[in-house]
């Protein structure tokens, strides 16, 4: 504009004044196009980092959250029969947030941190948690302390739903008449999460089997929470609560728990993809919920739990999971598989026969021999298990433990020759020994050569394959 007013003041024509005017106002526009087209791109690339960091953060404190929820699972093993506890308190508490009108961050923040409520009991003795009587005036004050004591554990952190988790430790046995601990808040001063948490723990706590006594029907325990309105439980959120109860059934589960196949087949999914996402929270909280359900640990182990690791292997051997995130997947499994056996073996005594387990070295798959251990484990059998065996480390066991029946496994071929070896020298030196073979390359390979070897089919047939090779126990020479 300036050289336009400078060609005027030189007396240039209009037409050169005009298409100077021209040029300047397109470079007005260009330059002002050019900057908003780089503007724009770092707008996105701000807003695309932004939602990065974001995630990262929200994949942190789930995290954080998943590390002390295993403890509180961890906790809950020691007055439960199996976790699940902790994942209807989550699932019943996100119900209900929603039912009364949350919003969606609330609800979610919710569904990892209600399971922490009783994170405080790892500071409560065994002597007084599992106490099968009532307990004194000085155990009762001892065990009202795992309220303050989640709370100090899990406050004060960067997470916001660790930070949910501290004020619902300490506040969910507080009730609305004020009579409740460790504060005796009153109303509305206890937290919506902790009136929340509250309703559903008590629910599931007197459907449940205690120590103590025996569970309460769904009607009774209705009942008595009825009459607790307005005394323990905050109106409105019970009110709500009775809503969820009534539209979803005791655990929002009925239409899968009616059909036995189905729960199995979903359980296999929801198990299946957690392997496959690494997602260990998943993992186990599709089992602990099937055998809340009723679904056997011994159906778990061969219709579940293993086909999810065959899944996993077709995946590895495809090349669409590499080995890193295999690794995690198996790491869950065993995890998930200690988890169930402390549920199966509960006060089990083992009273039978001695069976040795053993995979032979060179063969990292030992899950699936690990299953039929807690199976014959949990049946009183005196199991033992042990992974990367020699031949001669083998034979030195069997001369100091003296089994009663010898399990050998093995999955991979180059596992196959070990075996094979084992079971000659097993034949020559303790010829009074019956031997089973367990696993896909054994049973691929030394029944061909040898077909009067038993082999374990099927993981869930543990118990009854060892009953059957006692009672007809004549061994066959090589």
């Amino acid at each position: 504009m300036g050289a336009a007013v400078g060609a005027v003041l030189a007396g240039a024509s209009a037409a050169v004044v005009g298409c100077i005017a021209v040029l300047a106002c397109a470079a007005v526009l260009l330059g002002w196009r050019f900057g908003e087209d780089s503007r724009t791109a770092l707008e996105e690339e701000i807003n695309g980092r932004s939602n990065e960091l974001e995630k990262a953060l929200s994949e942190l404190e789930i995290a954080q959250a998943e590390t002390v929820r295993r403890l509180s699972m961890a906790i809950e093993f020691r007055d439960e029969d199996t976790g699940a506890h902790i994942e209807r308190i989550g699932r019943f508490s996100t119900l209900l947030a929603e039912q009364i009108g949350m919003d969606p961050e609330f609800c979610a923040k919710l569904s990892h941190a209600a399971p922490l409520h009783d994170v405080g009991k790892v500071a409560i003795p065994d002597a007084i948690l599992l106490k099968p009587g009532p307990l004194t005036p000085a155990e009762r004050a001892i065990v009202e302390t795992h309220a303050e004591e989640g709370h100090r554990l899990v406050r004060g952190s960067s997470s916001s739903i660790l930070d949910m988790a501290a004020t619902i430790a300490l506040s969910h046995q507080e009730k609305w008449d004020g009579s409740g601990y460790p504060r005796g808040l009153a109303g509305e001063a206890i937290p919506i999460e902790g009136r929340i948490v509250a309703v559903a723990d008590v629910f599931d706590a007197l459907t449940s089997d205690r120590v103590y006594r025996k569970a309460f029907s769904v009607e009774d325990a209705v009942k008595m929470m009825r009459e607790e309105r307005e005394h323990h439980f905050d109106p409105v959120v019970l009110d709500a609560f009775m809503e969820v109860l009534g539209r979803s059934g005791p655990d929002a589960r009925d239409g899968i728990r009616a059909d036995p196949v189905a729960l199995m087949e979903n359980t296999l999914e929801i198990y299946a993809t957690a392997l496959e996402r690494g997602d260990a929270e998943m993992a186990e909280g599709a089992i602990a919920t099937a055998i809340e359900d009723g679904l056997p640990p011994t159906t778990l182990h061969a219709e579940v739990i293993a086909p999810a690791l065959h899944y996993i292997g077709e995946l590895s051997e495809a090349g669409e999971m590499d080995n890193e995130r295999e690794h995690l997947a198996l790491g869950i499994t065993r995890r998930v598989l200690a988890t169930l056996y402390r549920y199966m073996l509960g006060g089990t005594e083992p009273t039978r026969e001695r069976v040795l387990l053993v995979v032979m070295e060179g063969d990292p798959h030992t899950l699936g021999l690990q299953m039929v251990h807690d199976q014959l484990a949990a049946a009183g059998y005196n199991a033992s298990f042990e992974t990367e065996v020699s031949v001669e480390h083998l034979l030195a066991t069997v001369q100091s433990q003296s089994p009663d029946v010898v399990i050998l496994g093995a999955t991979m071929a180059p596992a196959v020759e070990s075996v094979a070896r084992a079971v000659k020298e097993l034949r020559e030196s303790h010829p009074d020994i019956p031997v089973m073979l367990r696993g896909a390359a054994v049973s691929d390979g030394l029944p061909g050569e040898h077909p009067e070897m038993r082999v374990l089919e099927r993981i869930d047939e543990s118990v009854a394959a060892v009953e059957e090779l006692l009672a007809t126990s004549v061994v066959p020479s090589l």
